[in-house]
């Protein structure tokens, strides 16, 4: 027989080299999910952000959009805009108004602008009653040819073609059965006449709208409302990550309006449309058709991209030639800018109330 040979080589096992090799690929394996999981997971916050930005352009649009299609309704016929609204709280005599359907305040050096937006707060639009009888400022009561859907409460303008100081009354009472209206008198001094004439329409503006649309520091869209009884503004954001709402009106400069009304120009400052010299006089405002705007929303996460966004422009007119073209819109003023990705959302609305307006 022969021997058995016998294993004489030691046993194997895992030794240190064995062990830190495998510490190695296992790291490595780590650091490589954690970047992709970290890369994966900026990438998800970066389209997120696209995907709100987006959302909250088109909710803020939709609701600008909304409000500003009422803009002039129930504001009397067309002869009564741009008025110089005469009105008190209390005695106390507050500054005056244009009744303006639409104000645009230009935002300097391309800044977001402000929009203010003026309507009836009655639910149908009526015709204007008609004074019967002369009125004496300072009197508190009105003889008028009709009190259909006035109301305790209701605010009434006086409009006496002619005259641009336009009286803002509260409705105190109504008889019934009669053609009487009275209210609160108005103080000594708040117009130049010393009364209205029979003819004198009294537009019934009933619990007045009056919007405020603005852009605060903390990107939030604000909307305003005027409280007439304590001449004070009050409103809440309504929609955030907005960094610049920008606007343009529509006129009609046809030097003869004839046919259907249609804008030939569009512009952010006040513009003499019906070129008689004088820019933003009542019959240039009477020719505004509609509102341009463009509402400017930014992601809430930087880009995952870099710091090279560009600056977001919008189709608007040059205010000197009245061409439309492709314009930047500020908002390299914000820090890091660059940084976040913006979207641009852009509407044309018809001011229907100024279009359909009784001549």
């Amino acid at each position: 027989m022969y021997p058995s040979k016998k294993n004489n080589r030691p046993s194997q096992g895992l030794g240190l080299t064995d062990l830190m090799v495998g510490l190695a690929i296992g790291l490595l394996a780590a650091l490589v999910i954690i970047k992709t999981a970290v890369l994966f997971e900026t990438r998800r916050q970066s389209t997120t952000g696209i995907a709100d930005a987006q959302m909250n352009a088109s909710y803020a649009l939709a609701n600008l959009a909304r409000d500003m299609r009422m803009a002039g309704h129930g504001l009397g016929p067309s002869e009564a805009l741009g008025c110089i609204v005469r009105r008190t709280l209390g005695t106390t005599a507050l500054p005056d108004w244009m009744l303006w359907p639409v104000t645009l305040i230009d935002g300097v050096n391309g800044a977001s602008d402000t929009v203010l937006v003026l309507s009836s707060g009655k639910a149908q639009s009526l015709t204007a009653a008609q004074l019967i009888a002369p009125y004496a400022v300072g009197s508190d009561v009105l003889m008028v040819n009709s009190t259909l859907g006035m109301t305790v409460g209701d605010m009434l303008l006086l409009h006496e073609s002619g005259n641009r100081q336009c009286p803002l009354i509260k409705v105190t009472g109504i008889p019934i059965g009669e053609y009487r209206v009275f209210h609160a008198a108005l103080p000594a001094g708040l117009v130049e006449a010393t009364a209205y004439q029979e003819g004198t329409s009294a537009i019934n503006l009933g619990a007045i709208h009056h919007q405020r649309y603005t852009v605060n520091t903390n990107n939030q869209l604000l909307r305003e409302r005027y409280d007439a009884t304590t001449d004070t503004w009050q409103g809440s954001a309504f929609a955030s990550d907005i960094v610049s709402l920008q606007a343009q009106l529509g006129y009609d400069a046809r030097a003869t309006l004839s046919g259907a009304p249609r804008v030939t120009r569009w512009s952010a400052a006040v513009f003499d449309a019906n070129a008689n010299g004088t820019a933003g006089d009542a019959d240039d405002f009477r020719r505004i058709l509609a509102i341009r705007i463009a509402v400017v929303s930014r992601s809430a996460q930087r880009s995952d991209q870099g710091c090279a966004s560009a600056i977001p422009t919008w189709w608007a007119a040059n205010e000197l030639t009245g061409v439309m073209q492709d314009t930047p819109i500020a908002v390299n003023t914000i820090e890091d800018w660059a940084c976040y990705r913006y979207r641009v959302l852009q509407a044309e609305i018809p001011l229907r109330n100024l279009i359909w307006s009784d001549s």
